[in-house]
C-alpha cells in the first residue's frame, strides 16, 4: 500500500493477479490500481486470481542491500496453482543473485515447497486481533493468529513481517509473536487510504516500534506516519 516497500525495485511487472480475502482496504489500494487495466486484461480488472505466463520470461533488475523483486505484488500467491508456484520459484532459483519477496496472508502453503537462500517470506500481521468494521471481519483471510502459527513453522531463515495497514493491537501479544517468529525485518505504516479501521493511537505505534528495534534489536522499517507526526 502507498509507499509501504520503498525496498521493493520498480519496473517489475507481476506475474499473478488476484486474491479472495476481500480485506476492506484492498478496495481502496491494490484493486483500485488494477482498475487501471480494464483495456489490457479484464481479470486484472476484477482483480481476478490468476497467472501471467507471459512475465515469467520479463528483464529483472539486480538488487543490492535490502532490495527485493515483489513478483506477486498486487495479489496473494497462496491463490496460485501448485505448478504455477513451483514456475515462479524456479524463476527465483535461476537468479541467485537478486532477492525476491514472497508474501502471503496465508502462509499455511508455504510449507510445502522449499526456499532458495536469496528468498524473502513474509506475512501481513496487521494486529494481534481480528477487527471488525461496521459489523463485518475487516478480511477473509486466515485469523492473526492462524497465521503467526502457520508462519512460525516454515523452517526458512529468511522471514520478514508486514504490520500495515496497523490496527489496535495488544503490545505484550504482539511483541511475543514476533519473537517467536523472528523476521530478518518488519515493516509499519498506517492505512493511507481513509478505510477507516480501528487504529491504534501513534503512541502506541511508536512504542511498539522502540520496543523492537531497541529493546529486541530487530530492524523495523516505518513508513510515514502521516500527519500524525504534527500531533506529537
Amino acid at each position: 500500500m502507498g509507499n509501504m516497500y520503498s525496498d521493493a525495485v520498480k519496473g517489475v511487472s507481476n506475474i499473478f493477479v488476484g486474491c479472495k480475502f476481500e480485506c476492506v482496504y484492498c478496495a481502496r489500494s491494490f484493486q483500485a490500481q488494477m482498475k487501471r487495466q480494464k483495456n489490457n486484461c479484464i481479470k486484472c480488472y476484477n482483480y481476478e486470481p490468476h497467472f501471467h505466463e507471459e512475465r515469467l520470461t520479463q528483464s529483472l533488475p539486480k538488487t543490492k542491500g535490502d532490495e527485493f523483486i515483489w513478483l506477486v505484488r498486487s495479489g496473494d500467491p497462496c491463490f496460485m496453482s501448485a505448478d504455477e508456484f513451483q514456475r515462479m520459484l524456479d524463476l527465483i532459483k535461476s537468479k541467485p543473485n537478486r532477492t525476491f519477496l514472497i508474501q502471503t496472508k496465508d502462509p499455511e502453503f508455504l510449507k510445502y515447497h522449499k526456499y532458495s537462500d536469496n528468498v524473502l517470506l513474509g506475512i501481513t500481521l496487521e494486529s494481534n486481533y481480528d477487527h471488525m468494521v461496521n459489523g463485518a471481519p475487516v478480511s477473509k483471510a486466515p485469523s492473526m493468529w492462524y497465521r503467526k502459527m502457520a508462519f512460525e513453522k516454515i523452517d526458512h531463515p529468511r522471514k520478514i513481517i508486514t504490520i500495515e495497514p496497523i490496527m489496535d493491537f495488544s503490545p505484550e501479544v504482539i511483541i511475543r509473536w514476533i519473537s517467536h517468529i523472528n523476521p530478518e525485518r518488519i515493516y509499519i505504516g498506517y492505512d493511507t487510504k481513509s478505510s477507516h479501521l480501528p487504529e491504534p493511537s501513534l503512541q502506541k505505534t511508536i512504542d511498539l516500534w522502540d520496543e523492537l528495534e531497541i529493546d529486541m534489536g530487530l530492524d523495523v522499517k516505518i513508513k510515514l506516519l502521516r500527519e500524525a507526526w504534527n500531533k506529537l
